[in-house]
């Protein structure tokens, strides 16, 4: 028998609940399936379901009671006002690195060179590409199987860019006017307190870095000097604990960089910018 879509959403709400799952993964794989509003559900809510979107439904929250992510499942996720692929070859984009990018689209308005290392599905890098057309954008990633995401969502939003496949800095010849990238700095040691969606299903290549989360940055910092610009700019995203670590690191190692950190919505440190 059929169930209405709000009879749907609380029989899932009930089932995930009891499973320790947050619920909410389920009105985003019903809304993303029906390409629907969060206005058009309320719309909906009393529609009876079609048997085949129940039927998909029912397999959606059986695959959300084991923790995989929303965003897998339905294969798509929002960031910037643009829904991108993504698969669990690359990260899922957090709202928080929407921040990261409004900071360097505000201020990079002059720049006619840019980087956006570490790619993934290319959401900051594609992002920045049609916030500022007037860039020539370079996405690099280590992981190729990251990188061809990239280029399919560069395909279907018709935004033209170049690819390297580079870890850092390894193949990227020439300097650009600015570096954007959301570097792994989650410790290992930290993976017991993770949420279990996360530690299960994203890429560990892109979460976890040694020395307590920072050894990619303390190679970024060595290699950077020969790929920036005169008076270039670099924007990292970081753990929230990490900002004491890094003021140590960028005054030892760049210290003609002038460092500006900035937090998030929720007011914890996230992102700095190093302008030289």
């Amino acid at each position: 028998m059929s169930k209405t879509y709000a009879e749907a959403l609380k029989w899932a709400s009930l089932l995930l609940t009891k499973q320790k799952v947050d619920p909410d993964g389920a009105r985003y794989v019903l809304m993303t399936r029906a390409d629907w509003t969060p206005s058009q559900l309320i719309l909906h809510r009393q529609d009876p379901m079609p048997d085949a979107a129940w039927r998909q439904f029912q397999a959606d929250v059986a695959r959300l009671a084991h923790f995989e992510p929303a965003q897998y499942i339905t294969g798509q996720a929002p960031f910037f006002g643009t829904m991108f692929a993504v698969t669990p070859a690359v990260l899922i984009p957090r709202f928080e690195t929407e921040e990261l990018v409004a900071w360097v689209a505000e201020e990079q308005t002059n720049a006619q060179t840019g980087l956006d290392m570490g790619t993934g599905s290319g959401a900051i890098g594609l992002t920045l590409a049609r916030q500022l057309p007037q860039i020539d954008m370079t996405l690099s990633e280590v992981s190729p199987s990251a990188l061809a995401v990239a280029k399919h969502n560069a395909a279907a939003q018709k935004v033209n860019v170049h690819f390297v496949t580079s870890d850092l800095f390894n193949h990227l010849p020439g300097r650009f006017d600015f570096v954007v990238t959301n570097l792994p700095y989650i410790a290992p040691e930290e993976a017991s307190v993770m949420d279990q969606s996360t530690l299960r299903y994203e890429p560990k290549l892109a979460l976890f870095a040694d020395h307590h989360g920072l050894a990619l940055f303390e190679r970024f910092v060595t290699e950077l000097p020969q790929h920036l610009n005169p008076h270039g700019a670099v924007y990292l995203e970081f753990g929230y604990h990490q900002e004491p670590a890094l003021r140590q690191l960028f005054a030892e190692k760049l210290p003609q960089a002038q460092a500006t950190f900035r937090r998030d919505m929720a007011g914890h440190p996230r992102m700095v910018k190093l302008q030289f």
